[in-house]
Protein backbone atom coordinates (compact mmCIF):
# COMPACT_ATOMS: atom_id res chain seq x y z
CA UNK A 1 0.00 0.00 0.00
CA UNK A 2 1.46 3.38 -1.02
CA UNK A 3 1.65 6.59 0.93
CA UNK A 4 -1.38 8.91 1.03
CA UNK A 5 -0.08 12.44 0.53
CA UNK A 6 -2.67 15.13 1.18
CA UNK A 7 -2.19 18.74 0.06
CA UNK A 8 -4.27 21.60 1.46
CA UNK A 9 -4.43 24.65 -0.79
CA UNK A 10 -4.94 25.19 -4.50
CA UNK A 11 -2.68 28.22 -4.83
CA UNK A 12 0.82 28.30 -6.33
CA UNK A 13 2.46 26.35 -3.46
CA UNK A 14 -0.18 23.61 -3.50
CA UNK A 15 0.00 23.24 -7.27
CA UNK A 16 3.81 23.17 -7.24
CA UNK A 17 3.71 20.37 -4.65
CA UNK A 18 1.08 18.41 -6.58
CA UNK A 19 2.84 18.68 -9.94
CA UNK A 20 6.24 17.81 -8.44
CA UNK A 21 4.84 14.71 -6.75
CA UNK A 22 2.91 13.66 -9.87
CA UNK A 23 5.99 14.03 -12.09
CA UNK A 24 8.21 12.05 -9.67
CA UNK A 25 5.60 9.30 -9.42
CA UNK A 26 5.50 8.90 -13.19
CA UNK A 27 9.24 9.23 -13.70
CA UNK A 28 10.24 6.68 -11.08
CA UNK A 29 7.17 4.40 -11.14
CA UNK A 30 6.39 5.08 -7.48
CA UNK A 31 3.32 3.92 -5.58
CA UNK A 32 1.60 6.71 -3.67
CA UNK A 33 -1.60 8.71 -3.86
CA UNK A 34 -1.77 12.48 -4.13
CA UNK A 35 -4.95 14.34 -3.14
CA UNK A 36 -5.31 18.13 -3.24
CA UNK A 37 -8.05 20.00 -1.40
CA UNK A 38 -8.94 23.47 -2.70
CA UNK A 39 -11.80 25.65 -1.50
CA UNK A 40 -11.99 27.24 -4.95
CA UNK A 41 -12.59 25.55 -8.29
CA UNK A 42 -9.99 27.92 -9.80
CA UNK A 43 -6.24 28.08 -9.44
CA UNK A 44 -5.37 31.79 -9.52
CA UNK A 45 -2.13 33.57 -10.35
CA UNK A 46 -2.29 36.59 -7.96
CA UNK A 47 0.58 38.57 -9.58
CA UNK A 48 -1.74 39.12 -12.56
CA UNK A 49 -4.39 40.84 -10.46
CA UNK A 50 -2.45 44.11 -10.73
CA UNK A 51 -3.10 43.91 -14.48
CA UNK A 52 -6.80 43.42 -13.78
CA UNK A 53 -6.85 46.49 -11.52
CA UNK A 54 -4.81 48.83 -13.72
CA UNK A 55 -5.34 47.61 -17.26
CA UNK A 56 -8.67 45.81 -17.16
CA UNK A 57 -7.22 42.35 -17.86
CA UNK A 58 -10.15 39.87 -17.64
CA UNK A 59 -10.19 37.78 -14.48
CA UNK A 60 -10.46 34.66 -16.67
CA UNK A 61 -6.92 35.36 -17.88
CA UNK A 62 -5.64 35.05 -14.30
CA UNK A 63 -6.97 31.58 -13.54
CA UNK A 64 -7.20 27.96 -14.62
CA UNK A 65 -9.45 25.13 -13.40
CA UNK A 66 -7.92 23.41 -10.39
CA UNK A 67 -9.27 20.11 -11.70
CA UNK A 68 -6.71 20.45 -14.48
CA UNK A 69 -4.39 18.66 -12.03
CA UNK A 70 -6.39 15.48 -12.54
CA UNK A 71 -4.82 14.85 -15.95
CA UNK A 72 -1.50 14.49 -14.08
CA UNK A 73 -2.93 11.85 -11.75
CA UNK A 74 -3.79 14.11 -8.81
CA UNK A 75 -7.14 13.64 -7.11
CA UNK A 76 -8.81 17.04 -6.57
CA UNK A 77 -11.50 17.85 -4.02
CA UNK A 78 -13.15 21.27 -4.20
CA UNK A 79 -13.79 21.68 -0.50
CA UNK A 80 -12.52 23.68 2.45
CA UNK A 81 -10.49 22.26 5.31
CA UNK A 82 -12.15 23.00 8.65
CA UNK A 83 -9.90 21.20 11.13
CA UNK A 84 -6.51 19.48 11.18
CA UNK A 85 -5.93 16.80 13.82
CA UNK A 86 -2.19 16.00 13.80
CA UNK A 87 -2.40 13.26 16.41
CA UNK A 88 -5.05 11.43 14.41
CA UNK A 89 -3.47 12.19 11.03
CA UNK A 90 -6.75 13.41 9.64
CA UNK A 91 -8.37 16.53 8.20
CA UNK A 92 -12.05 17.35 8.60
CA UNK A 93 -13.64 19.20 5.70
CA UNK A 94 -16.28 21.91 6.02
CA UNK A 95 -18.86 19.55 4.54
CA UNK A 96 -18.20 17.05 7.35
CA UNK A 97 -16.11 14.42 5.55
CA UNK A 98 -12.74 13.43 6.94
CA UNK A 99 -9.53 12.59 5.09
CA UNK A 100 -6.66 10.57 6.50
CA UNK A 101 -3.06 11.00 5.40
CA UNK A 102 0.40 9.59 5.83
CA UNK A 103 1.93 12.98 4.95
CA UNK A 104 0.25 16.38 4.89
CA UNK A 105 1.43 19.42 2.93
CA UNK A 106 -0.21 22.63 4.15
CA UNK A 107 0.01 25.40 1.56
CA UNK A 108 -2.92 27.66 2.39
CA UNK A 109 -1.20 31.04 2.12
CA UNK A 110 -2.18 34.04 4.19
CA UNK A 111 -5.53 35.65 4.82
CA UNK A 112 -6.22 39.34 4.18
CA UNK A 113 -6.69 40.57 7.74
CA UNK A 114 -8.66 43.74 7.01
CA UNK A 115 -10.37 43.45 10.40
CA UNK A 116 -7.06 44.17 12.18
CA UNK A 117 -7.61 47.95 12.12
CA UNK A 118 -10.84 49.95 12.49
CA UNK A 119 -12.18 51.18 9.16
CA UNK A 120 -9.65 49.33 7.01
CA UNK A 121 -12.15 46.81 5.66
CA UNK A 122 -14.56 49.53 4.55
CA UNK A 123 -12.08 52.02 3.12
CA UNK A 124 -10.13 52.12 -0.10
CA UNK A 125 -9.31 49.73 -2.93
CA UNK A 126 -7.00 46.75 -3.34
CA UNK A 127 -6.12 44.03 -5.82
CA UNK A 128 -5.40 41.20 -3.39
CA UNK A 129 -8.40 39.22 -4.66
CA UNK A 130 -10.06 38.89 -8.08
CA UNK A 131 -13.13 40.83 -6.99
CA UNK A 132 -11.01 43.48 -5.31
CA UNK A 133 -9.01 43.93 -8.51
CA UNK A 134 -12.17 44.37 -10.60
CA UNK A 135 -13.55 46.91 -8.14
CA UNK A 136 -10.25 48.79 -8.04
CA UNK A 137 -10.27 49.00 -11.83
CA UNK A 138 -13.72 50.56 -11.75
CA UNK A 139 -12.75 53.01 -9.02
CA UNK A 140 -9.63 54.13 -10.89
CA UNK A 141 -11.71 54.96 -13.94
CA UNK A 142 -13.46 57.61 -11.87
CA UNK A 143 -10.28 59.14 -10.43
CA UNK A 144 -9.66 62.56 -11.94
CA UNK A 145 -6.79 63.65 -9.74
CA UNK A 146 -5.99 64.59 -6.18
CA UNK A 147 -4.34 62.87 -3.23
CA UNK A 148 -3.66 59.16 -3.72
CA UNK A 149 -2.34 57.25 -0.72
CA UNK A 150 -0.85 53.73 -0.83
CA UNK A 151 -1.14 52.40 2.72
CA UNK A 152 1.05 49.63 4.13
CA UNK A 153 -0.26 49.05 7.69
CA UNK A 154 2.45 46.78 9.10
CA UNK A 155 5.56 44.65 8.54
CA UNK A 156 5.93 42.17 7.01
CA UNK A 157 3.36 42.37 4.24
CA UNK A 158 2.39 40.16 1.32
CA UNK A 159 4.59 40.58 -1.76
CA UNK A 160 7.32 42.95 -0.63
CA UNK A 161 7.60 44.86 -3.91
CA UNK A 162 3.89 45.47 -4.54
CA UNK A 163 3.56 49.00 -3.05
CA UNK A 164 6.48 50.24 -5.13
CA UNK A 165 5.25 48.45 -8.24
CA UNK A 166 1.79 49.99 -8.08
CA UNK A 167 3.21 53.45 -7.22
CA UNK A 168 5.48 53.48 -10.29
CA UNK A 169 2.77 52.09 -12.58
CA UNK A 170 0.23 54.67 -11.45
CA UNK A 171 2.82 57.45 -11.59
CA UNK A 172 3.55 56.57 -15.21
CA UNK A 173 -0.15 56.24 -16.04
CA UNK A 174 -1.04 59.65 -14.59
CA UNK A 175 1.97 61.25 -16.29
CA UNK A 176 0.90 59.97 -19.71
CA UNK A 177 -2.75 60.92 -19.22
CA UNK A 178 -1.97 64.34 -17.76
CA UNK A 179 -3.77 63.57 -14.49
CA UNK A 180 -2.64 65.76 -11.61
CA UNK A 181 -2.19 63.27 -8.81
CA UNK A 182 -0.08 63.43 -5.66
CA UNK A 183 0.96 59.87 -4.78
CA UNK A 184 2.11 59.17 -1.23
CA UNK A 185 3.36 55.81 0.00
CA UNK A 186 2.77 55.37 3.74
CA UNK A 187 5.43 52.93 4.94
CA UNK A 188 5.89 51.32 8.35
CA UNK A 189 9.30 52.11 9.79
CA UNK A 190 11.86 49.40 9.24
CA UNK A 191 14.84 48.88 11.59
CA UNK A 192 16.93 52.02 11.68
CA UNK A 193 13.94 54.14 10.72
CA UNK A 194 14.19 53.16 7.04
CA UNK A 195 11.18 52.89 4.76
CA UNK A 196 10.15 49.83 2.75
CA UNK A 197 11.81 51.04 -0.46
CA UNK A 198 15.01 49.80 1.24
CA UNK A 199 13.53 46.32 1.73
CA UNK A 200 15.49 44.66 -1.08
CA UNK A 201 18.69 46.60 -0.53
CA UNK A 202 20.40 49.65 -2.04
CA UNK A 203 20.51 48.41 -5.65
CA UNK A 204 16.73 47.95 -5.92
CA UNK A 205 16.26 51.09 -3.82
CA UNK A 206 17.99 53.10 -6.58
CA UNK A 207 15.50 51.69 -9.09
CA UNK A 208 12.50 52.80 -7.02
CA UNK A 209 14.02 56.22 -6.38
CA UNK A 210 14.49 56.80 -10.09
CA UNK A 211 10.80 56.33 -10.81
CA UNK A 212 9.59 58.00 -7.64
CA UNK A 213 11.60 61.11 -8.52
CA UNK A 214 10.38 61.02 -12.10
CA UNK A 215 6.71 60.87 -11.14
CA UNK A 216 6.79 62.77 -7.86
CA UNK A 217 5.93 59.86 -5.57
CA UNK A 218 6.50 60.71 -1.91
CA UNK A 219 7.31 58.27 0.90
CA UNK A 220 6.27 58.88 4.51
CA UNK A 221 7.05 56.52 7.38
CA UNK A 222 4.81 55.80 10.34
CA UNK A 223 5.15 54.05 13.71
CA UNK A 224 1.92 52.13 13.32
CA UNK A 225 -1.57 52.43 11.91
CA UNK A 226 -4.38 53.35 14.30
CA UNK A 227 -7.39 53.38 11.99
CA UNK A 228 -8.82 54.56 8.70
CA UNK A 229 -11.83 56.87 8.62
CA UNK A 230 -13.62 56.24 5.29
CA UNK A 231 -16.14 59.04 5.86
CA UNK A 232 -13.54 61.74 6.48
CA UNK A 233 -11.15 60.04 4.03
CA UNK A 234 -8.19 60.11 6.39
CA UNK A 235 -5.58 57.58 7.50
CA UNK A 236 -4.78 57.90 11.20
CA UNK A 237 -1.33 56.71 12.30
CA UNK A 238 0.25 56.95 15.75
CA UNK A 239 2.01 60.18 14.67
CA UNK A 240 -0.17 61.99 12.16
CA UNK A 241 -3.28 61.99 9.98
CA UNK A 242 -2.98 61.63 6.22
CA UNK A 243 -5.95 62.75 4.07
CA UNK A 244 -6.69 61.05 0.78
CA UNK A 245 -8.99 61.24 -2.22
CA UNK A 246 -8.15 57.70 -3.32
CA UNK A 247 -6.78 54.99 -1.02
CA UNK A 248 -4.98 51.81 -2.07
CA UNK A 249 -4.51 49.42 0.84
CA UNK A 250 -2.17 46.50 1.46
CA UNK A 251 -3.66 43.77 3.68
CA UNK A 252 -2.29 42.91 7.12
CA UNK A 253 -1.20 39.24 6.96
CA UNK A 254 -3.17 36.80 9.08
CA UNK A 255 -3.22 32.98 9.15
CA UNK A 256 -6.07 30.99 7.56
CA UNK A 257 -8.80 30.15 10.03
CA UNK A 258 -8.00 26.43 10.00
CA UNK A 259 -4.46 27.22 11.21
CA UNK A 260 -5.55 29.52 14.07
CA UNK A 261 -4.72 26.74 16.49
CA UNK A 262 -2.02 26.66 19.19
CA UNK A 263 -0.65 23.50 17.58
CA UNK A 264 0.26 25.51 14.48
CA UNK A 265 0.67 29.17 15.42
CA UNK A 266 4.22 30.51 15.79
CA UNK A 267 4.75 31.47 19.42
CA UNK A 268 6.87 34.53 18.54
CA UNK A 269 4.30 36.00 16.17
CA UNK A 270 0.82 34.50 15.98
CA UNK A 271 0.21 36.04 12.57
CA UNK A 272 2.26 33.13 11.17
CA UNK A 273 2.52 29.36 11.36
CA UNK A 274 5.60 27.61 12.69
CA UNK A 275 7.80 25.46 10.49
CA UNK A 276 11.27 23.95 10.85
CA UNK A 277 13.65 25.81 8.52
CA UNK A 278 15.70 22.76 7.60
CA UNK A 279 12.88 20.91 5.84
CA UNK A 280 9.77 23.09 6.36
CA UNK A 281 8.22 20.44 8.57
CA UNK A 282 6.16 21.07 11.67
CA UNK A 283 8.55 21.12 14.68
CA UNK A 284 6.53 18.43 16.50
CA UNK A 285 5.02 16.46 13.61
CA UNK A 286 7.39 15.06 11.00
CA UNK A 287 4.49 14.05 8.77
CA UNK A 288 3.34 17.67 8.24
CA UNK A 289 5.04 20.07 5.81
CA UNK A 290 4.14 23.78 5.81
CA UNK A 291 5.30 25.81 2.81
CA UNK A 292 2.67 28.50 2.25
CA UNK A 293 3.24 32.21 2.86
CA UNK A 294 2.00 31.53 6.39
CA UNK A 295 5.25 29.75 7.25
CA UNK A 296 7.92 31.85 5.56
CA UNK A 297 8.83 34.35 8.36
CA UNK A 298 9.47 31.61 10.97
CA UNK A 299 12.08 30.12 8.62
CA UNK A 300 13.75 33.48 7.93
CA UNK A 301 12.23 33.87 4.46
CA UNK A 302 9.84 36.51 3.17
CA UNK A 303 6.12 36.43 2.40
CA UNK A 304 6.57 36.43 -1.36
CA UNK A 305 5.78 33.95 -4.10
CA UNK A 306 9.39 33.38 -5.17
CA UNK A 307 10.34 32.19 -1.68
CA UNK A 308 7.23 30.03 -1.40
CA UNK A 309 8.03 28.42 -4.77
CA UNK A 310 11.61 27.60 -3.79
CA UNK A 311 10.62 26.38 -0.31
CA UNK A 312 7.91 24.08 -1.67
CA UNK A 313 10.20 22.61 -4.30
CA UNK A 314 12.88 21.89 -1.70
CA UNK A 315 10.44 20.42 0.82
CA UNK A 316 8.92 18.05 -1.73
CA UNK A 317 12.31 16.86 -2.95
CA UNK A 318 13.41 16.21 0.64
CA UNK A 319 10.23 14.20 1.21
CA UNK A 320 10.80 12.12 -1.93
CA UNK A 321 14.37 11.46 -0.85
CA UNK A 322 13.23 10.46 2.63
CA UNK A 323 10.53 8.08 1.39
CA UNK A 324 12.01 6.67 -1.81
CA UNK A 325 15.57 7.92 -2.20
CA UNK A 326 14.74 9.72 -5.46
CA UNK A 327 14.48 13.37 -4.47
CA UNK A 328 16.76 15.85 -6.22
CA UNK A 329 17.98 17.37 -2.96
CA UNK A 330 19.52 20.82 -3.26
CA UNK A 331 20.37 23.87 -1.26
CA UNK A 332 17.98 26.80 -1.39
CA UNK A 333 19.07 28.61 -4.60
CA UNK A 334 19.07 32.36 -5.22
CA UNK A 335 15.55 33.51 -6.04
CA UNK A 336 14.66 35.62 -9.06
CA UNK A 337 11.54 37.58 -9.87
CA UNK A 338 10.22 39.83 -12.60
CA UNK A 339 8.30 42.94 -11.66
CA UNK A 340 6.84 46.13 -13.09
CA UNK A 341 8.58 49.49 -12.77
CA UNK A 342 6.86 52.45 -14.38
CA UNK A 343 6.84 52.03 -18.15
CA UNK A 344 9.23 49.06 -17.93
CA UNK A 345 9.83 45.85 -16.05
CA UNK A 346 12.89 44.61 -14.21
CA UNK A 347 14.38 41.31 -13.12
CA UNK A 348 15.70 41.06 -9.59
CA UNK A 349 17.78 38.36 -7.91
CA UNK A 350 18.23 37.86 -4.16
CA UNK A 351 20.88 35.63 -2.62
CA UNK A 352 19.63 33.13 -0.03
CA UNK A 353 21.75 31.48 2.65
CA UNK A 354 21.03 28.74 5.21
CA UNK A 355 23.28 28.39 8.27
CA UNK A 356 21.76 25.13 9.50
CA UNK A 357 19.25 26.88 11.76
CA UNK A 358 17.52 29.53 9.70
CA UNK A 359 17.49 31.19 6.30
CA UNK A 360 18.62 34.69 5.49
CA UNK A 361 18.31 36.62 2.28
CA UNK A 362 20.10 39.74 1.15
CA UNK A 363 22.12 41.23 -1.68
CA UNK A 364 19.23 41.75 -4.05
CA UNK A 365 20.24 43.02 -7.46
CA UNK A 366 18.55 44.64 -10.43
CA UNK A 367 19.81 42.30 -13.15
CA UNK A 368 17.95 43.79 -16.12
CA UNK A 369 15.44 46.51 -16.90
CA UNK A 370 13.45 46.63 -20.12
CA UNK A 371 9.97 47.13 -21.56
CA UNK A 372 10.23 43.54 -22.76
CA UNK A 373 10.32 42.24 -19.19
CA UNK A 374 6.74 43.42 -18.68
CA UNK A 375 5.71 40.96 -21.38
CA UNK A 376 8.00 38.25 -20.02
CA UNK A 377 6.28 38.49 -16.65
CA UNK A 378 2.81 38.09 -18.07
CA UNK A 379 3.89 35.36 -20.52
CA UNK A 380 5.46 33.32 -17.71
CA UNK A 381 2.30 33.33 -15.62
CA UNK A 382 0.09 32.53 -18.60
CA UNK A 383 2.34 29.58 -19.48
CA UNK A 384 2.04 28.39 -15.90
CA UNK A 385 -1.76 28.52 -16.05
CA UNK A 386 -1.77 26.72 -19.39
CA UNK A 387 -0.49 23.60 -17.61
CA UNK A 388 -3.87 23.29 -15.90
CA UNK A 389 -6.17 24.50 -18.64
CA UNK A 390 -8.14 21.68 -20.23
Amino acid sequence: MGEDILILGGGPAGVIAALSLAEAKKKHGLNYNVTLVSRDEWHYMPPLWIDVALEGLPVDATRAPIRGLEKYGVKVLVEEAAKIEPEERKVTLKGGDTLSYSHLIVALGLRNGWEAYPGLAEAGSHNYSPQGAVEMNGALKGFRGGRMVILVPELPFRCGIYPMEVATLLGYRFHVKGVKAEITLLSPKMPGGLDITWGLGPDIKRLWDKYFNRYGVKVKTHDGLEKVDPEKKVVVTKEYEEPYDFLIKVPPPRPPKVLEDPAFLWERDRRFVKARPRDFKHPEYDDIILTGEHSMPPTGLSTAGVFVHAATSKAVQLLLDELYGVGEVHEHPPVACVAYSGDKGFMGVCEVAFDGNTYSWSNCYNVAESSLIKFVKRAFYQAWLDRLRM
